[in-house]
């Protein structure tokens, strides 16, 4: 009696053993990749829209941005785990818009000039800011020795957060970001930078390794 045409609604599924060609929509159908879920979960008018990701690693083309709405949810922190393909190691990871949320998993392996998150370009935030909870950010200069095995000294590391007031919308009810348990392993570069006006919530969250913390 049970049915496997019946959708959850409102919810998208990435799997390793997933295809991009699929609907996506039910677990037995996941798509493969997070961007590929993103730009689904983009064109539903359904209300807020979850990306479920489930357990492994994920070479993805960045930026991924989230949409409004939109929350992208791994597994567990410590075993859904993100890194850059070859040709985007320097790009920003997330760009969030308003009422988005990332949660739940670990980014990995890119370099400076990119950042983990930032707003989207001309973000509108609504009703409440981008949300990260329970993420672990963790990269290393390009330059790593025995004495530095970090790669601390390179200083090209990619950084945690980059949260620039310029790139949201005037129409914003204000421009801010909230980091819940959220870990920057960054060495040698700056973990957080706000600037432009922005405001942070920074709640048992930490940086390690950084040239400035925040």
């Amino acid at each position: 009696g049970l049915d496997y045409n019946l959708k959850v609604g409102n919810t998208f599924y990435v799997s390793v053993n997933g295809n991009d060609t699929n609907s996506g929509d039910s677990a037995f159908a996941p798509f493969a990749t997070i961007k590929r879920a993103l730009a689904a979960a983009d064109a539903s008018i359904q209300g807020p829209v979850s990306v479920h990701v489930y357990a492994g690693e994920y070479q993805e083309d960045l930026p991924l941005t989230v949409p409004t709405n939109v929350s992208v949810v791994g597994e567990d922190m410590r075993n859904t785990i993100i890194t850059p393909d070859t040709n985007t190691q320097s790009s920003d990871v997330f760009l969030l818009n308003g009422e988005s949320t990332v949660q739940n998993l670990t980014i990995k392996n890119f370099y400076a000039p990119g950042h983990a998150f930032k707003f989207a370009p001309n973000t509108v935030v609504s009703t409440r800011s981008p949300y990260i909870q329970n993420v672990t950010v963790i990269t290393q200069g390009t330059t790593t020795s025995a004495s530095d095995p970090r790669g601390f000294a390179s200083g090209d590391a990619g950084g945690g957060a980059y949260i620039d007031g310029a790139s949201v919308n005037s129409a914003s009810q204000e421009a801010s970001m909230l980091f819940h348990s959220v870990t920057f392993i960054t060495p040698g570069v700056d973990a957080v930078t706000m600037t432009n006006g922005v405001r942070v919530e920074w709640l048992n969250s930490f940086t390690y390794f950084a040239n400035r913390g925040l």
